[in-house]
């Protein structure tokens, strides 16, 4: 198996792992703002953070990295993702749920056409250098960064989160 191909296998599982998370909230969750205690200070940052800013924040990040991949010259810069405005309308938890898993298939079918081109060239985001093979493992990273703040928001909103890596696929290797 290719880099890539190991680079998809893994995000895929990720993000559909996250519609997982997503379907065990309610609205009043989605929205739930986090609560410091003097055994979890969070910060005054994290005070703002809701699941549904965490959500829609990986689904816009990830539509524009990706779909700026090919199009970011060799040794040119990335721009920084924006808000988008038709994530950021969605106001439902199973609206965003379709949303966000029609991005997912689009961001699915442009790492196919991928070309070798695309993942070995250099670029810079956000002041550091990397190769697109580089900067795809860096989106797996960051997602799972985030989906761990949507575990400890949920949790403090008492709900269970799943078991994380409870990946769907358990026929084929993954990785």
């Amino acid at each position: 198996m290719i880099e890539i191909e190991r680079f998809r296998s893994l995000f895929d599982q990720e993000v559909l792992h996250t519609f997982d998370y997503l379907r065990a909230i309610d609205e009043s969750q989605w929205r739930g703002i986090p609560r410091d205690s003097e055994a979890l200070y969070l910060g005054s940052r994290i005070n703002k953070i809701t699941i549904a800013a965490l959500a829609r924040h990986l689904a816009t990040a990830e539509s524009h990295w990706i779909s700026q991949l090919p199009a970011v010259p060799a040794g040119g810069t990335m721009p920084m993702p924006e808000k988008d405005p038709v994530i950021e309308a969605v106001k439902t938890v199973p609206s965003f749920i379709a949303l966000y898993e029609q991005r997912h298939q689009n961001n699915m079918d442009r790492l196919e056409a991928l070309r070798d081109e695309d993942i070995g060239k250099p670029l810079v985001f956000a002041g550091r250098r990397y190769t697109g093979m580089g900067l795809l493992w860096s989106i797996l990273g960051h997602h799972a960064y985030h989906l761990g703040q949507m575990d400890l928001l949920m949790r403090q909103q008492d709900v269970e989160a799943p078991e994380y890596m409870e990946w769907r696929e358990k026929e084929q290797v993954l990785g």
